[in-house]
């Protein structure tokens, strides 16, 4: 490992970097982020979403970790 550089933040939890202490060290970069779309499958699904829900105990959800678009 090394100890002059931050490590990057995890993958779509949209944490941060680590940062450094040491002149020469470079910080880590951001985790990308994530979007949870969550509701009771009583209610109808959106009428289009680019990604496919899923269902489970009783409700409808929509994760988007990259660019995405949805409409009720």
């Amino acid at each position: 490992s090394d100890l002059n550089n931050g490590g990057n933040g995890t993958a779509n939890t949209g944490g941060g970097g680590g940062g450094v202490s040491f002149t020469s060290g470079t910080a880590g970069s951001g985790g990308s982020g994530i979007v949870i779309i969550r509701y009771p499958a009583i209610y109808r699904p959106a009428q289009y979403a680019t990604v496919a829900p899923t269902i489970a105990n009783g409700f409808i959800i929509y994760s988007f970790t990259s660019s995405g678009s949805i409409t009720f």
